[in-house]
């Protein structure tokens, strides 16, 4: 553990960009690596007599190979690590298998929650035996939770320094989890603080950097000791749907005093009538009548001075009178604690999309809570970035279905038994909406002995479930958040009534998610909390669904005409459909994380040609050493 006064040592990523990986190997070849290792732990097994000192000792051989570059005797003193570590956890064989292909740069598949965090404790632990920082990188707070709990005491067991750092740690809290062997992290989190670390180091004199990191007042101005070895839970969500989105650093700046121009706006749209003063629709947008413009130029007088130009004024009050007017509460947006939540398909009920920006802060200021702070973007990065600068990766996810390809091009992994371990959900056809609306009202009040979760895609499908008669008594989630807590719920009034626990868990997938993959996956982590009980997906297909719009554009009209004429065809239209629907989602994806990887590559040659960052150096057709253990 190093003295919370100096800053620990830091492990430059790599700034290599990505290199096209050559020929994939072939599943016999990979799967005789990968049997080698394992037979190297197995002869290893008998021999360890005190897994604490084994550990240390294989982390010492580890940390000598890799000062050498020497393959041979890195993976030998991996076998040795895994052995201490299974001596001393006693997993099944096939956690230790898996573990063994996660130590040769794979990506694997486990369903389950628990024998998936145990494989990467097993890979954390052998990896951070040689002192260079291993971060096991989850899809979110949740999910670090949940390995936190499993694995820390098994940490603790071995001896290895390990800690938590969720998106709430700061100060010396997260400069302590973050000094450990093992740090547990949600993705965006350790993206936006590495992210900042680096430009802290590639900027300033580093004599000044130095003194700033070892004087007095200085421990702390990097939290992070750089990048080595990244372990991925959930490897699915983290590199390939999450990992659209690029993780902004910004910093607070209000030089514009928007905050109290989005406040004084607020108290001015309660001033306006509408009808009288002004119309407002999502088609027509704002209008004013001849009563109402001479009322707005006396309320602009009254902003903030930089705010009282027509065009800024006008944008103002058509942002309040929209949130106050056309936004409603759980069908555009959902309130938590002061955070606001939007639907996806926001922009749909704006009159101008040119109203989004700050529209989180317009929400607040509606609902009287306070704002959060308004900011400027300072730097940009992405997930993707982050996995191609690691030295080591590896992952394990409920379900990679699907990505076997993308993981080998993208990221050099290999990915082991892919296929899904989850039966299909049982597909339903409605013939029309009314059919839809009886199928789920005829689900409601369930059996004591079963739980019903509905699964919904975005909050107007919430908005649609709460419309039936009955549905504010019954259990859903978002098909973007975890079904944890709605379970939970339904287990702890189950028990207030003193009924057993249940033996049937039904998911209910009101329209279907973005591919068989996501739901697999929603399925499992139902399966997490489901404490044992039998598991069914049911997915509900009809025809006037958004869904079916979003495939297939004008031509949506045409099929919903067939369904109502051709019912015993319905299935089949309805099948096809999805599956286009699916092959769009896939490729927009794959555009989206190409567009991506281009844009950051982009700036990189920025940055070097300017003269702030080194050079790239040139591309090779050779696959990335850093793949190989």
């Amino acid at each position: 553990m190093n003295n919370g006064a100096l800053s620990p040592p830091w492990f430059p990523p790599l700034d290599k960009p990505a290199v096209p990986h050559a020929r994939r190997p072939p599943a016999a070849e990979r799967g005789a690596t990968v049997a080698a290792l394992r037979a190297t732990v197995e002869a290893a097994l008998p021999h360890v007599f005190d897994p604490t000192a084994s550990l240390h000792a294989a982390g010492q051989a580890l940390r000598r190979a890799l000062n050498r570059e020497d393959a041979a005797a890195e993976r030998a003193a991996l076998a040795q690590a895994l052995a201490a570590a299974q001596a001393a956890w006693q997993f099944e064989p096939a956690v230790l298998d898996a573990a063994c292909r996660l130590l040769c740069g794979g990506a694997v598949a486990l369903p389950c929650a628990a024998p998936r965090h145990a494989a990467l404790a097993m890979a954390a632990a052998a990896w951070a035996s040689c002192g260079r920082p291993c971060v096991l990188m989850t899809a979110d707070d949740e999910g670090a939770a949940r390995a936190s709990q499993l694995l820390l005491p098994l940490f603790q067991q071995l001896g290895i320094d390990a800690a938590p750092a969720g998106s709430d740690a700061n100060g010396a809290m997260l400069r302590r989890a973050y000094a450990a062997g093992v740090v547990i992290v949600p993705a965006r989190r350790f993206t936006a603080d590495l992210t900042r670390d680096r430009r802290e180091r590639s900027s300033g004199d580093a004599l000044q950097l130095e003194a700033r990191l070892h004087g007095a007042a200085g421990a702390g101005v990097l939290v992070t000791r750089g990048l080595f070895t990244l372990l991925v839970d959930e490897l699915d969500r983290v590199l390939f749907d999450d990992a659209v989105n690029p993780v902004l650093l910004s910093v607070p700046d209000d030089s514009t005093a928007l905050g109290p121009a989005l406040q004084r706006s607020r108290e001015l749209a309660d001033a306006l009538e509408p009808g009288h003063h002004y119309s407002l629709s999502v088609a027509h947008g704002l209008q004013w009548t001849a009563a109402g413009a001479v009322l707005a130029g006396e309320l602009i007088a009254t902003l903030p001075p930089l705010w009282r130009q027509p065009e800024r004024a006008e944008w103002l009050l058509r942002q309040a009178l929209t949130v106050r007017d056309l936004l409603q509460p759980g069908r555009h947006y959902t309130l938590n604690n002061g955070h606001v939540h939007l639907d996806d398909a926001i922009g749909r009920a704006l009159p101008d999309r040119g109203l989004l920006p700050h529209l989180t802060q317009a929400i607040q200021a509606r609902t009287g809570v306070p704002l959060s702070p308004v900011t400027r973007a300072t730097e940009r990065a992405s997930v993707l970035g982050l996995a191609a600068s690691a030295h080591r990766l590896a992952g394990a996810a409920a379900d990679l279905q699907g990505l076997e390809a993308a993981l080998w091009r993208r990221h050099g992994l290999c990915a082991d038994d892919a296929r899904s371990t989850h039966a299909q959900a049982m597909v339903e056809a409605c013939r029309d909406d009314a059919d839809w609306q009886a199928r789920i009202q005829a689900r409601f009040g369930a059996p004591p002995d079963t739980h019903r979760l509905f699964v919904l895609r975005q909050l107007n499908a919430a908005a649609r479930l709460a419309d039936l008669p009955g549905a504010k008594a019954e259990a859903w989630v978002l098909a973007s958040l975890s079904p944890q807590r709605a379970l939970q719920q339904l287990q702890e009034r189950a028990e207030a009534d003193g009924r057993a626990p249940a033996r049937h868990v039904e998911i209910v997938f009101t329209e279907p998610l973005d591919s068989r993959r996501a739901e697999a996956q929603l399925i499992a982590r139902v399966m997490d909390v489901a404490q044992g009980a039998d598991v069914t997906p049911r997915l509900l297909l009809q025809p006037e669904a958004r869904w079916v719009a979003q495939a297939l554009g004008p031509l949506a009209t045409p099929l919903r005409a067939l369904c109502r004429q051709w019912p015993a065809a319905t299935p089949r239209l309805l099948t096809v459909t999805l599956s286009l629907l699916r092959w769009q989602m896939a490729r927009q994806q794959a555009r989206a994380l190409q567009a991506q990887s281009q844009r950051e590559h982009q700036l990189k040659l920025q940055l070097s040609f300017a003269g702030s960052a080194p050079a790239l150096p040139p591309q090779s057709s050779e696959p990335a050493a850093r793949r190989t253990s």
